[in-house]
């Protein structure tokens, strides 16, 4: 990589971070394969992306029965398959950094998955991702007691 590619990577964001993050993993749930979405994406959406996105991504996709599982605990009012595809993934990458990510704090995390919430999201759906988040905190600040 060359000496300007390392110096962009270092201007991201955590929200460009965590938004690269969503993108890829979003479509990850269409059975597309991770090096295609990664190549098209960066072709045609000009994707910003880095080593903390490829870090997630890699987080979110080995860990993602033991997120999933999280969900399906707190959320009360829908099934895990009734949970939208974005929202899934919203909330896997949040409950990912509050339990794998200790320079991200729980409600940094929950706060990015909320705002993510409003520009990709149903606007309804932000309290409902801010509640299942906020319950999943409270267990995994408890374990590490």
């Amino acid at each position: 990589m060359s000496e300007a590619g390392e110096k962009m990577e270092e201007k991201l964001t955590r929200r460009e971070v965590r938004e690269g993050a969503f993108i890829i993993l979003y479509q990850t749930m269409f059975g597309q394969e991770l090096g295609e979405i990664i190549e098209a994406d960066e072709e045609s959406l000009g994707l910003v992306k880095n080593h903390e996105t490829d870090a997630i991504v890699r987080g979110v996709m080995s860990h993602d029965q033991e997120l999933t599982d999280y969900i399906a605990k707190y959320s009360t009012t829908r099934s895990v398959a009734r949970i939208s595809k974005v929202n899934l993934v919203l909330m896997k990458i949040a409950i990912y950094e509050m339990k794998y990510n200790d320079k991200v704090p729980g409600a940094a995390a929950i706060n990015e998955a909320v705002e993510l919430g409003k520009k990709y999201a149903y606007k309804q759906d932000c309290s409902f991702i801010n509640g299942v988040l906020n319950s999943c905190l409270e267990e995994i600040e408890n374990d590490r007691d």
